[in-house]
């Protein structure tokens, strides 16, 4: 037996979460490169989501599911709206913060501003160096081909070596 939900009830405890944390609970999925944090507060998030966002992050959901552990975390706040993320350690080594089963509720602290940017701005982003770093270093923040990637089940994903 699971201990981690179907994705729609864990929607349902995720909303109930940021709620009772006093927090929006409109929700808009996003990946690494959809997100700047340009300064402690404030993030830069492209803005409409894409389309396929809630696809890929039911995804990454029941793929970290089927791992035992996941995390859905809370990043920016536009108004009563958040931009969340999903993520789950693909790769041995990686681990999420303050739990090694189950399904971890998380809110950035702080939980950061959105600005949001439309997605023709946003296509300039990757000429600033500021914003290739970035995407470098917030690795705990899944890429959309990271999201997309089929793996192969119990395979580690860097290395190949099965669980």
């Amino acid at each position: 037996m699971n201990e981690i939900p179907e994705f729609e009830e864990a929607m349902v405890q995720f909303r109930k979460f940021l709620r009772e944390c006093s927090h929006g609970d409109n929700l808009f999925w996003v990946f690494r490169e959809e997100v700047w944090q340009r300064s402690p507060d404030e993030m830069w998030v492209r803005y409409p989501p894409r389309l396929e966002n809630e696809e890929l992050a039911r995804k990454v959901f029941y793929e970290g599911r089927a791992r035992g552990l996941v995390e859905l975390i809370a990043l920016a706040s536009i108004d009563d709206t958040i931009a969340a993320s999903v993520w789950y350690p693909k790769s041995a080594g990686e681990e999420v913060q303050g739990g090694n089963r189950g399904m971890k509720l998380a809110i950035s602290s702080p939980l950061l501003r959105a600005k949001p940017v439309s997605k023709i701005l946003w296509r300039s982003l990757p000429l600033f160096p500021k914003f290739r770093h970035y995407q470098s270093a917030a690795i705990f923040i899944g890429t959309r081909d990271w999201a997309a990637a089929q793996q192969a089940p119990g395979a580690d994903s860097v290395s190949g070596v099965y669980w």
